[in-house]
């Protein structure tokens, strides 16, 4: 039998202190502009459980603004109905 073991040190997620501030959100401060990923703020750092984590905190992020939006035009609907 033949094999080969290949090692990847640097392939793997290094804590280091005060770097969590550094990860950006789900919500961008763009409007409209989301972001999903392991580097983005989850508990799971760096892994695919943590990148699927992410995409649903995206999804959740875009339903709630997408959700205010509606409102916020339901709102201004109804005050330009009642000049």
């Amino acid at each position: 039998m033949k094999y080969h073991v290949v090692k990847t040190p640097r392939s793997v997620y290094k804590t280091v202190p005060d770097c969590e501030p550094c990860r950006p959100l789900q919500r961008s401060p763009i409007e409209g502009f989301y972001l999903a990923g392991d580097y983005t703020k989850q508990k799971y750092l760096a892994s695919m459980e943590g990148a699927v984590l992410s995409g649903k905190f995206c999804a959740q992020a875009i339903v709630k603004d997408y959700e205010m939006l509606v409102a916020r035009e339901k709102r201004r609907v109804a005050e330009a109905g009642v000049r």
